[in-house]
């Protein structure tokens, strides 16, 4: 039951690290690359709550993804110790 816990974290986090990824790429193109060379940058701000997101989504990913991993690895040591 702990393995599958592990492999659903693992999975939520590396999706949540893409979807915050999606997030600053929207960002990135829309409010940056689009607008070089326009008078109006005014989207570089009003876009901020985007990136604020993607940042945020990211990092939590990241943090669910570590949870996961260190999961798998006691899996693994308890293992270890039960079969020496």
């Amino acid at each position: 039951m702990k393995t599958r816990r592990a492999y659903f974290l693992v999975f939520l986090g590396g999706l949540l690290m893409v979807l915050g990824a999606v997030f600053i790429g929207m960002y990135l193109w829309e409010a940056v690359i689009s607008r070089l060379g326009e008078p109006d940058q005014s989207l570089v701000f009003w876009y901020l709550p985007i990136l604020f997101i993607g940042i945020k989504v990211v990092l939590s990913g990241f943090s669910i993804l570590r949870q996961g991993l260190a999961e798998f690895r006691v899996k693994r040591n308890g293992n270890q110790e039960g079969n020496s």
